[in-house]
């Protein structure tokens, strides 16, 4: 490590590479089943943006994205980065887990766990709900699969709002709509840190890496929420992102930031995508804010993967 990178506060990437049929299904469509697939071009684009800039990744996988040769081979391809570390994002993308019973709660993070170590012959050490949803049952589950980390905490101000312009924007009907109206937590998720910190499950402890929020007025910054802003005002988006990075240092927040695939795609990529934060800007804008912010994060922090950002907050205390 050389004496700059030392000196830097540490913080990590992720990636939920969330396929487009999590996102149909969550929206109430009904084809969601027969839609295509756009993990291999957003993960070459992935690949392009953080290999230009030397950043390791922390790639959260969907048990059932491993099912077809083409997925299987874009999270793949993640490895020719600097490094990348497989994490686990349960097995059919679920956001309302909350509402799930002990045994299917189980299935979804074990299924995908096996899957992972048969497809990537890799052993996940971290997982993270979708919706940001993390029952005391997922954590006696990760816990018994000797898993590192927990990564579903959302700490925002906010989670009310943008659950109901979720809700208004998609076509979720009856008991679908009924377990959406938890996602993203309440405002009680404010009382959460910022930061790493440990939880405790029944007779231990696990790890918990929030996806990390702005300082003090705990509003999102992770890069949909960035590039939402950058639809309505380019210079608002990049000033509020350097202030949240300078924030995270002024407040010793070590920071987890967090991408999803539509960050990478353009309105002119996917029009079923187009409910989605972000997905007003064209392909190019949306790639140079997102190279643009990605650059500034390397430059102000020492961007590991979530493992490593661990194991050195570990060394530190």
């Amino acid at each position: 490590m050389s004496v700059e990178t030392a000196c830097k506060p540490p913080a990590s990437l992720s990636v939920d590479f969330d396929n487009k049929w999590a996102y149909l299904r969550a929206a109430g469509r009904r084809d969601w089943e027969s839609a295509s697939s756009y993990l291999p071009i957003a993960a070459e684009r992935m690949v392009d943006l953080l290999g230009e800039l030397d950043l390791p990744l922390t790639v959260f996988v969907v048990g059932r994205d491993l099912r077809r040769d083409s997925d299987v081979q874009a999270i793949e391809s993640f490895r020719s980065l600097k490094e990348v570390e497989y994490a686990n994002h349960s097995m059919n993308h679920l956001p309302w887990m909350h509402t799930m019973e002990d045994q299917e709660i189980y299935d979804e993070i074990s299924l995908t766990h096996d899957a992972m170590v048969s497809a990537l012959g890799f052993y996940p050490r971290g997982f993270r709900g979708p919706g940001f949803s993390c029952p005391d049952e997922v954590l006696r589950v990760l816990a018994k699969l000797d898993y590192a980390y927990d990564a579903s905490i959302f700490p925002t101000s906010v989670a009310p709002i943008a659950r109901a312009v979720f809700l208004a924007r998609t076509k979720l009907k009856g008991e679908q709509k009924e377990r959406a109206k938890k996602l993203y937590g309440g405002f009680a998720a404010m009382r959460n840190p910022n930061r790493p910190f440990r939880r405790r499950i029944d007779a231990g402890q696990l790890w918990e890496i929030p996806v990390t929020v702005m300082p003090l007025i705990r509003t999102p910054i992770h890069f949909s929420y960035f590039t939402f802003l950058a639809s309505v005002s380019k210079l608002a988006a990049r000033t509020y992102l350097s202030n949240a990075f300078r924030l995270c240092r002024w407040t010793g927040t070590t920071p987890s930031l967090l991408l999803h695939p539509p960050d990478v795609l353009g309105r002119e990529d996917d029009a079923d995508m187009a409910y989605f934060p972000g997905m007003k800007l064209p392909r190019a804008d949306k790639l140079e804010l997102v190279r643009w912010a990605l650059r500034l994060y390397a430059r102000t922090f020492h961007v590991q993967t979530m493992i490593d950002q661990l194991r050195l907050l570990r060394s530190i205390r």
